[in-house]
């Protein structure tokens, strides 16, 4: 039978670890941290990632101020905004979510970013620094994704590992925390050939694509662990969100699944505010250690 992963428990654990290093930075600054969420387009995934954090900064000590645009700018308009809450005083970290409107440059808004508040690391210095190997802070989406796959499996050297999708923000610096770990990672996107062919000889399937349902059982070997990091508009019309695979065609194969939006969601959202402590620490010339997930009970709970 299929397990399916949620991710909340673990996430109220780590916020809970996470807590005291916010309480020390906020001794230092007499405020605690603060996180500016900037959203320039309607989209459900951006929309539900948004209420998210909004509805768990709490827990971390950490202030959250969403910062919503007119989705008419165009993308001077979306840049001075962005440098604008960038250089706001007392904001120590930031996101701006995606999608933008259309036509605008997601690399020429990102370096509007002050790297040290770029939490989400999507300004085109972290992004270097994320392929260089020396990253400020963790990738969000790409450290939860591994972090849930270790987690059920253990130690991942060796692991055939499928990644879909090679986006900048969530393909490629997964694959990269992947081969750090010593695993087998082999990228497929839009263009690659027979992709069910190439997904079929993972172990562990990290669905990145954006695209509804697209994972089915054609892709799946028997036993796989399936991550599914897509959060879409579900193509029925209901409300709420789906992911990238199919979950009632991948049932009889797949050994766990990571739900949607309860799976990679959670942590993801951890990430960014554990980064967010850790910019207000740096900011504060205070020592900042992102807390241990081997040492909580939820996080052993997930092993397969």
């Amino acid at each position: 039978m299929m397990r399916i992963i949620d991710s909340r428990p673990l996430l109220d654990a780590f916020l809970g670890a996470l807590r005291p290093a916010a309480g020390r930075a906020a001794q230092v600054t007499g405020a605690p941290p603060v996180l500016a969420i900037v959203r320039a387009a309607e989209n459900a995934g951006s929309a539900a990632y948004a209420a998210r954090i909004r509805a768990t900064a709490a827990q971390a000590g950490i202030t959250c101020h969403e910062v919503p645009l007119d989705t008419r700018m165009d993308g001077a308009a979306l840049c001075a905004q962005v440098a604008a809450v960038s250089a706001t005083p007392g904001v120590n970290g930031m996101i701006v979510l995606l999608p933008l409107p259309a036509g605008i440059s997601v690399p020429q808004v990102m370096a509007q970013m002050d790297p040290d508040k770029d939490v989400d690391c999507q300004q085109p210095l972290n992004l270097g620094r994320i392929m260089a190997g020396t990253p400020l802070y963790l990738p969000c989406t790409a450290t939860a994704a591994v972090m849930l796959a270790q987690g059920m499996l253990g130690d991942l050297a060796g692991v055939n590992c499928a990644v879909i999708g090679a986006s900048a923000s969530v393909g490629r610096p997964l694959a990269l925390q992947l081969l750090d770990r010593g695993a087998t990672v082999e990228i497929v996107h839009i263009r690659t050939r027979d992709i069910a062919d190439h997904a079929r000889r993972a172990q562990v399937i990290f669905a990145a694509a954006g695209h509804a349902g697209l994972v089915d059982a054609a892709w799946v070997s028997p036993g796989a662990v399936l991550v599914d990091i897509g959060i879409n508009a579900d193509p029925t019309g209901r409300p709420g969100v789906v992911g990238d695979i199919d979950v009632a065609a991948v049932a009889q194969q797949a050994a766990a699944i990571t739900a949607v939006p309860d799976g990679v969601g959670p942590m993801t959202t951890g990430i960014l505010l554990a980064n967010t402590v850790h910019a207000a620490s740096r900011q504060a010339g205070v020592d900042f250690t992102y807390p241990d997930l081997t040492t909580l009970p939820a996080y052993q709970a997930l092993r397969l």
